[in-house]
């Protein structure tokens, strides 16, 4: 594991534990910090990434809606979380504080998984009309009428996608921000790096970045549909590139008027982590690296998709 943070005599300890969550046990990797005295502790970083494993079964199991698609649907009407509490009837702070990552009850999950249909969202407005000004409810009346139909997701967040759900403008920022980095990128590189970038976040945060699901193939782990994935991005290009020898392959260069950039700075740390350990080694030894990691060895032979459980594996 990583050492960062850590003083002379302390290591990480990971091991199986249960924990109660709404009168509900589950499982999940407990990650803490043990010194040469047996004393043991965690940080907030390690608690986060503890509890999220918790909180993630409990939202798959009652089919509640996770950070993203909670701050997803907000943005798909253009409102403010105060304004998206108080259209659905919740306490003031209580939509930021979903999106947040607390886990909402299951009658207001309901009412939130409603809310993606348009029509039903504009029934709330309507309901809501005596607690809006006459301006505030004109305001939000068009912005609810404009919205593109009602919101849908790229796939159900799950074990496989790092709990989030497929995220393109994600995608494209990592991929601008390596090659910023970088240069111009081979796409076997680039899914390596991808990999440990979203497996990183799981690891230290109990979440991914991207969305994507990664399988387990012969030169290491590769995100699922990546040419697809890749070629749709508006703001990235892929350009076959011929060595001397005759052999090809193709580089992923990003376009010179997209500096759109939607990652958050927890998000962006990572990202710059993740280049920094891989900055100066080509695709061959980024495949190397990840061919010892138990994420690919334990999937490899069936070419199976990875579950995020295994970033607590992971040599970084």
């Amino acid at each position: 594991m990583e050492n960062n943070g850590l003083s002379q005599g302390e290591r990480f300890f990971q091991e199986i534990r249960t924990a109660t969550f709404r009168k509900e046990e589950y499982q999940y990797i407990h990650t803490g910090i043990i010194d040469e005295t047996g004393d043991t502790w965690t940080t907030t970083e390690l608690d986060e990434a503890n509890v999220f494993q918790v909180y993630n079964q409990y939202r798959t199991r009652h089919g509640i809606p996770f950070p993203d698609e909670i701050a997803g649907l907000r943005k798909h009407y253009g409102l403010s979380s105060a304004k998206m509490s108080q259209i659905l009837g919740f306490g003031i702070n209580q939509y930021r504080m979903y999106e947040d990552g607390e886990v909402p009850s299951i009658s207001n999950a309901r009412t939130i998984i409603a809310a993606k249909e348009k029509v039903i969202f504009m029934a709330f407005v309507e309901a809501s009309k005596a607690d809006l000004t006459e301006s505030e409810y004109i305001r939000i009346k068009n912005k609810v009428e404009s919205a593109d139909g009602d919101f849908v997701l790229h796939g159900r967040p799950s074990e496989l996608t790092g709990y989030r759900s497929l995220s393109y403008v994600k995608i494209e920022s990592i991929v601008q921000k390596i090659v910023q980095s970088m240069g111009a990128t081979f796409v076997t590189k680039m899914n390596k790096l991808m990999f440990y970038i979203d497996f990183i976040s799981y690891k230290r945060h109990g979440y991914g970045i991207t969305g994507l699901s990664y399988r387990a193939l012969q030169f290491g782990p590769v995100p699922v549909d990546w040419a697809k994935i890749y070629s749709s991005l508006p703001c990235v290009e892929m350009e076959e590139f011929v060595y001397t020898s005759g052999q090809s392959g193709i580089q992923l260069k990003s376009s010179a008027d997209c500096k759109e950039n939607d990652l958050d700075d927890r998000e962006s740390s990572i990202v710059e982590y993740v280049c920094g350990l891989f900055k100066d080694m080509n695709a061959g030894e980024i495949s190397k690296i990840s061919h010892s990691e138990k994420a690919w060895l334990d999937n490899q032979a069936s070419h199976a998709e990875i579950s995020y459980q295994n970033a607590f594996s992971l040599n970084f």
